[in-house]
């Protein structure tokens, strides 16, 4: 074999190489859509998380699926490399806590966009949560649960609203 043979075939061999992994980068960038998609038991435990929460104007109505895209969801951010649920965010009214309204109606309405329920103790499967926001909805005056304070990488603890 030649020297110029040799260094075709090589060469060949290279961009053949070069160009498989090409193809397989982009299926995986296609996937996966801009990161890595949710954990499946994250996934799961937000699930569990809205069956114990009732939910009036269907704010969680994209929460569905076991093999949709969490990180898609309404209210939940993730790590984009990891996947790794690390925001919930789903405050009442905009975040905007309002006591008073104009009239019975203006109230109704109000009452409706609010949360209301229990927390499950699934948000225990969110290890790398870091915020979460409940903020002006009506958990009934219940304690906050204690497995809230076992949310180790939690730093923003915005679980306020009606809790006592």
């Amino acid at each position: 074999m030649s020297i110029i043979s040799s260094f075709s075939y090589l060469s060949c061999c290279y961009l053949y190489l070069l160009g498989v992994s090409a193809l397989f980068h982009l299926c995986i960038s296609n996937q996966n859509h801009d990161g890595v998609l949710c954990m499946d038991g994250e996934r799961r435990a937000l699930l569990e998380l809205k069956h114990g929460l009732v939910d009036e104007t269907d704010r969680l109505a994209s929460w569905v699926g076991d093999k949709s895209d969490c990180c898609r969801w309404e209210g939940i951010a993730c790590n984009n490399s990891t996947g790794h649920v690390h925001h919930i965010h789903l405050p009442a009214l905009n975040g905007n806590c309002r006591k008073d309204y104009r009239n019975d109606k203006e109230y109704r309405e109000a009452i409706k966009q609010r949360l209301r329920g229990s927390l499950s103790s699934s948000l225990l499967h969110l290890k790398q949560l870091r915020h979460l926001d409940l903020s002006c909805n009506d958990f009934g005056k219940i304690q906050v649960p204690e497995f809230i304070a076992s949310l180790g990488n939690l730093r923003v603890r915005l679980v306020t609203g009606k809790f006592s």
